[in-house]
């Protein structure tokens, strides 16, 4: 998905108040139907707001080659995505 797409997708969230509920409810879900697909360790969450902003908060540095076990996964710090949709 590109980054067009993506605004496509998150536009009926200002548009359209069922479509907000949807995206409120489920933003992994309403991604997905439009082609971001995130793996599951990343959380995505999504909140009414002003501003038009997305924030990515990413774990710490490993080992580019080195992969980490579902337990240490679970115990990543961060991991979450807050979207703010506006349209202005």
């Amino acid at each position: 998905m590109d980054a067009q797409g993506f605004l496509a997708a998150l536009t009926p969230a200002v548009t359209d108040a069922d479509a907000r509920e949807r995206f409120l409810a489920n933003p992994r879900a309403v991604l997905a139907v439009a082609g971001l697909d995130l793996p599951q360790w990343f959380t995505v969450s999504a909140r009414e707001g002003d501003a038009a902003e997305l924030i990515i908060t990413v774990p710490g540095l490993r080992e580019p080659d080195t992969d980490l076990s579902d337990a240490q996964l679970a115990g990543v710090p961060g991991g979450s995505g807050v979207w703010y949709v506006g349209i202005s």
